[in-house]
């Protein structure tokens, strides 16, 4: 699904994939959901079974503008980008 980035929180708290503007989510082959910034290299927030985690890595701009976008609003986990990626590939 596109969406434009502004409108993508619901789709993140209801783990829906979608794609916007350098900015998307999916569902990982090992059933953790994944919002990523510009590409698979930069996961900005990871949902794995009920607990939400965060990237708590210095972000450019346009960066910090997705994470504020997408943010699922609910409490979330802050790990540096290489431990969210340690999570992700579990």
């Amino acid at each position: 699904m596109n969406v434009a980035n502004s409108k993508c929180r619901s789709l993140v708290q209801n783990c829906v994939p979608f794609r916007g503007s350098n900015l998307f989510a999916d569902t990982q082959d090992n059933g953790i959901y994944v919002v990523w910034s510009f590409g698979f290299h930069f996961p900005l927030f990871a949902k794995v079974g009920d607990q939400w985690y965060e990237n708590d890595d210095r972000y450019s701009n346009t960066t910090s503008k997705q994470r504020s976008q997408s943010h699922p609003h609910t409490e979330t986990i802050k790990v540096p980008c290489a431990e969210l990626k340690s999570i992700i590939e579990r």
